[in-house]
């Protein structure tokens, strides 16, 4: 086994059981009336997780290869709606590149990013694949969402802007995002003003501390 997969994939068991413990408490918070959604499902351990609440999940996983994971995990959970897509600040069609090393290893879809600029990509490595508008989408359930986690390679800091610009954190009750900062030129600037301007709003209920 190469260095670099072994790595890789021992990261992302200690990712994964950190998110075990983070989500803990929200076995106990969620329901068969709560909605969830999993942006950056991967291969659908997060999802399958949280669907033992009889909580609605709606997961959404643009690299092909987690999907096809994905589906084979949460696809036959009836409260599971596995969503081949992306999620951003609006709804188009965009590249997602994929990581330097990936060579098919579904390992490495972890850090599919649909920026371009993200340190660990290959940017002539990249795949069309569909983007969601979340605030659209959660708008179009009708219901307030109890639990929005974002895991999304630097996408995240262009939908924060827009909740900001918005106002949009009133449509979900709790938003837990992992941020990329320290693999993206600028967004470290980027995120600094979001969280001044999250202290401005008074903003509590996105936790920018996923992992």
């Amino acid at each position: 086994m190469k260095l670099a997969l072994f790595k890789r994939r021992v990261l992302n068991a200690g990712a994964l059981w950190i998110s075990y413990v983070k989500l803990l408490p929200w076995l106990f918070r969620l329901n068969k009336n709560s909605i969830a959604i999993d942006g950056g499902a991967n291969t659908g351990y997060i999802s399958s997780y949280l669907s033992i609440t009889g909580a609605t999940i709606y997961a959404f996983e643009p690299d092909p290869i987690a999907f096809a994971v994905l589906v084979e995990r949460c696809g036959r959970k009836k409260n599971i709606e596995c969503i081949n897509k992306g999620i951003w600040d609006k709804n188009a069609t965009i590249k997602l590149y994929r990581h330097r090393a990936m060579a098919g290893e579904r390992a490495f879809t972890v850090s599919s990013s649909l920026i371009r600029e993200k340190s660990n990509v290959n940017d002539s490595a990249a795949i069309d694949i569909q983007v969601v508008d979340l605030i659209r989408f959660i708008q179009t359930l009708n219901k307030k969402i109890d639990l929005v986690k974002l895991d999304i390679e630097g996408a995240e800091i262009e939908i924060l802007k827009k909740i900001l610009a918005t106002n949009s954190h009133t449509l979900f009750k709790t938003m837990h995002i992992e941020s990329h900062e320290t693999k993206i030129p600028g967004q470290k600037e980027e995120l600094e003003k979001i969280k001044m301007e999250l202290k401005r709003k008074g903003i509590t209920n996105i936790k920018l501390n996923w992992i």
